[in-house]
């Protein structure tokens, strides 16, 4: 029955477009929207395609962006460290990671 359906619903929409498109004007009218509409897909996919410079892309990070967000992923942990030990000496032991602190005592056990 669904079948039935399906096919009457198609024989239906291509009569009504023989019946549009068999007038010269209405075939012009949907070959200029056509065009247009390609136009304007042309134009959007490639204003996608255009690469941003580091300036304008700072701050927004493209989520497809795989190199980008390896070195974010990545991080400077390091860096972090270091500064956590430095900085925050007081609330951190004495030999927390990659980096020990130098303290005046063990300087002048040496």
């Amino acid at each position: 029955m669904a079948r039935k359906k399906n096919t009457l619903l198609l024989a239906t929409m291509a009569a009504g477009a023989y019946a549009y498109f068999s007038k010269k004007e209405n075939r012009d009218k949907a070959q200029v929207a056509f065009n247009n509409m390609k136009t304007k897909v042309d134009s959007f996919i490639e204003s996608q395609k255009v690469q941003r410079n580091p300036e304008s892309k700072a701050g927004h990070p493209d989520p497809y962006d795989a190199e980008d967000n390896q070195m974010v992923s990545e991080g400077a942990q390091t860096s972090v460290h270091y500064y956590n030990q430095e900085v925050q000496e007081d609330e951190k032991n004495d030999s927390d990671g990659l980096y020990k602190k130098k303290d005046a005592d063990s300087e002048l056990e040496k």
